[in-house]
């Protein structure tokens, strides 16, 4: 008997010392450390370098006979990391580079001069395109078309042909005109335009509905000796740009023309002018060039409206004409 309750005694302490072991396991595994959050992985930093170029035109008009070679210049630069190793290609004869690779650091440029000759060429239109490449840069590369357009020369004296221009047509609003008796020019605008004394410009008006930044034309007659019109466009469209400062505006589109005479060489440039600090345009330019002087037609409207202004700008400056002396 007392045997029996020994060995049962012994039970019940081996089983009251399993569940206190249990218990404390337990509460153990209750108070152990969570594991750890996992670590966001980050993205490593962008290290290449990147490929910008101020312009992707250069455009020429040449007459035929002119065999002196033009100098124009393409500036480009590092705008990411490292030293971007570049290299420039060209396909003609008639287009060369004295440098043709190089490297750039971090936030260098480099203006590149270009040489054209016009030797021997007979009157149309020439093209070609200059590449310039990064190596392993983003934005690369970058195509540079030039346009070289040939004009006939001069007939002998005594040989001259009669030009017949033809007739400007009438605009398809109600207009005012600006005439400029030294150059018998005539300009005609809407009447919705009031005239307004505005800077770098010879003749100024603004939209009657707007503020002068929302909408404004202007023409300047500038005097330019030995200039080509493309140097003095771009200066004129930094003077009148609406964002004042930052980089220079760029080249959207340019184009040579006529007047709707149909015989007055003219040109059509469009420029961007974006600015994180101020206010961002689009300036159009339209002009051509009279002796040592070029004429020229402006208008400049904040990014956001101006691709709805740009039609009516073209047809403003499209009344522009010479008018005969009587």
């Amino acid at each position: 008997m007392m045997k029996l309750f020994a060995q049962g005694h012994g039970l019940c302490i081996k089983s009251n010392v399993c569940l206190v072991a249990v218990i404390i396991a337990l509460i153990l595994a209750g108070c152990s450390t969570p594991a750890p959050a996992p670590v966001a992985t980050q993205e490593p930093a962008d290290t290449s370098p990147k490929l910008g170029i101020s312009s992707l035109a250069i455009d020429l008009q040449i007459v035929e006979g002119d065999t002196k070679t033009i100098t124009r210049s393409i500036t480009f630069m590092n705008e990411g990391e490292g030293v971007m190793i570049w290299a420039v290609r060209k396909t003609v004869p008639w287009i060369w580079m004295e440098e043709a690779d190089g490297a750039l650091e971090k936030g260098y440029s480099k203006n590149l001069e270009i040489f054209i000759a016009p030797a021997g060429k007979t009157p149309g239109t020439y093209k070609d395109n200059i590449t310039i490449e990064g190596a392993g840069a983003s934005n690369s590369p970058q195509t540079v078309v030039v346009t070289m357009v040939v004009t006939p020369a001069a007939p002998a004296a005594g040989t001259a042909a009669a030009i017949v221009k033809n007739p400007v047509p009438l605009p398809p609003w109600d207009y005012n005109e600006y005439f400029d008796s030294n150059y018998n020019l005539r300009l005609r605008y809407p009447k919705e335009f009031q005239k307004k004394q505005l800077a770098n410009a010879t003749f100024g008006a603004v939209a009657s509905d707007s503020t002068q930044q929302a909408n404004s034309i202007r023409v300047n007659i500038t005097s330019a000796y030995g200039i080509d019109y493309k140097e003095v466009a771009l200066e004129w469209a930094k003077a009148i740009r609406l964002s004042g400062g930052g980089a220079s505006p760029k080249i959207i589109s340019s184009e040579n023309v006529t007047l709707l005479d149909g015989v007055t060489p003219a040109f059509e440039i469009l420029y961007e002018a974006k600015s994180s600090t101020k206010i961002s345009s689009q300036v159009y330019v339209y002009g051509v060039r009279k002796g040592s002087r070029y004429i020229l037609f402006g208008a400049v409207a904040p990014l956001e409206i101006a691709p709805d202004k740009l039609q009516l700008w073209k047809e403003i400056a499209h009344t522009m004409e010479f008018v005969d002396k009587n």
